[in-house]
Order: structure tokens, then C-alpha cells, then sequence
């Protein structure tokens, strides 16, 4: 269980992380603006902090497990993914052991 003191912590964390989030929308609109105005014919060099940032960001946010929300679909992702799969598998493995006995059953019975 969480103190208080490590709840708002974590809270102070969330927060500069969603403050950074805005200061990268914020920042790139600029930045592309600043391209669109002054040098358009060239290439589109704000592509290299859209990305490297981008990237940062995302990793952040793996981090601060907030991907797996934002990527809920995504079971890979999940912390229980691999537990997951194994009970599938056994599941898939329970059918087919059992399919395969009622077959070999009917077979005996003809």
C-alpha cells in the first residue's frame, strides 16, 4: 500500500510528464511554423526533434507505465502477458488432448 507521501510523488511525476507532453506539441508547432515561414523549400528539418523527442517521450511514458494504458490492445505490452499465454496454451493443449480421446474413443466404438 502506497503513503501518502509516495502517492504524491507519483503524482508530481504524472504531472511534469504531461507538462512535457504539451511543451512538445507546443514547441513543435513552432518549430514548424518557423519552417513553413522561413525556409519551406528546403527540407523539413523539425522531422529530427519531432522524433528524437518523440521517442524520449514514449519511453517516459513506458517508464511511468502509461503505455500499457494508452496501448491497452496491445497484450504484448502487458506486465501479464506472459501468464497469459501459458494458460492459453495449456487451455489449447487441455482441447486438443481431449478432442484427440474422443476421437480415438469413436474409433474403438466402430
Amino acid at each position: 500500500m502506497l503513503s501518502i507521501e509516495e502517492a504524491r510523488r507519483k503524482i508530481r511525476v504524472l504531472k511534469r510528464f504531461y507538462m512535457e507532453v504539451i511543451n512538445y506539441f507546443i514547441v513543435n508547432m513552432v518549430l514548424i511554423l518557423l519552417w513553413l515561414t522561413l525556409d519551406r523549400s528546403g527540407t523539413f528539418w523539425p522531422k529530427y526533434v519531432i522524433v528524437i523527442w518523440g521517442f524520449v517521450l514514449v519511453f517516459k511514458a513506458y517508464r511511468l507505465k502509461i503505455v500499457p494504458l494508452l496501448f491497452h490492445r496491445h497484450s504484448l505490452l502487458d506486465h501479464n502477458w506472459e501468464e497469459k499465454k501459458v494458460r492459453e496454451l495449456m487451455r489449447r493443449q487441455d482441447a486438443f488432448s481431449k478432442g484427440s480421446s474422443k476421437k480415438n474413443d469413436r474409433n474403438k466404438q466402430n
